[in-house]
C-alpha cells in the first residue's frame, strides 16, 4: 500500500517544513512495477518531487539497506516478510503494518512499529517516532538485529531445534 504510505511520508515531511532544527528526510521507494509512474504522480502532486527517490529495480538490497535509518513495510496483506527479515537483519527499525505475519518479526516497540493497514495517519505517526528520536531507532535497530539473529538465522534455528529434541528427550 504504497499510496498510504507517501500519504503518511507526506505529512512527516510536512511537520519538519515546518521546523528547521529537524534534519530532512526522504522516503526511498525500491523496484518497478504497475504501479510506478502513479506512485510518482501521487508523491510529485503531494508537494514531494524531491523527499521521494525511486531507484527503481535494486540488485544490491544488502547495501541499499545499510544506507537507511528505519524500513517501512505498508503491506494490506503479507505472509513471513523476507523484507523485513532482511531489515532485521540489517540492524533496522521496522515500521510494518499489522498483517499476515509481520507481527511474529516486529515486536510493537521493541524492534519496530505495528500499525493498521491502510492507515496514513498510523504510518505518519510511527515514522515521526523513528526520525524524531535516533536514540529509539538505535535501540530499536539494535533489537532487530539480535531478532533475527536469535529467531531467524540457521544458527539460531538449530538451537531451538536441538532444545527441543533434548525437552522432548528428557521430558520422556
Amino acid at each position: 500500500d504504497y499510496r498510504s504510505l507517501i500519504r503518511g511520508f507526506a505529512s512527516l515531511v510536512a511537520s519538519r517544513r515546518n521546523d528547521p532544527s529537524l534534519p530532512r528526510v526522504r522516503l526511498v521507494l525500491c523496484g518497478e512495477g504497475p504501479e510506478h509512474a502513479a506512485l510518482r504522480a501521487l508523491a510529485a502532486e503531494l508537494g514531494l518531487a524531491d523527499d521521494v527517490v525511486f531507484p527503481g529495480f535494486r540488485n544490491d538490497v544488502p547495501d541499499v539497506l545499510a544506507a537507511f535509518d528505519a524500513f517501512v513495510l505498508p503491506s494490506v496483506t503479507e505472509g513471513m516478510s523476507n523484507a523485513i527479515l532482511e531489515a532485521m537483519a540489517t540492524g533496522l527499525p521496522c515500521i510494518a503494518t499489522q498483517v499476515g505475519g509481520n507481527g511474529e518479526l516486529v515486536s510493537h516497540g521493541v524492534n519496530g512499529l505495528l500499525v493498521p493497514p491502510a492507515s496514513p495517519e498510523s504510518l505518519a505517526a510511527a515514522m515521526h517516532v523513528v526520525a524524531d528520536d535516533a536514540d529509539e531507532r538505535h535501540r530499536m535497530g539494535h533489537a532487530s538485529r539480535r531478532r533475527a539473529e536469535f529467531r531467524f538465522s540457521l544458527d539460531g534455528m538449530i538451537a531451538r531445534y536441538e532444545d527441543l529434541y533434548e525437552g522432548l528427550i528428557l521430558g520422556g
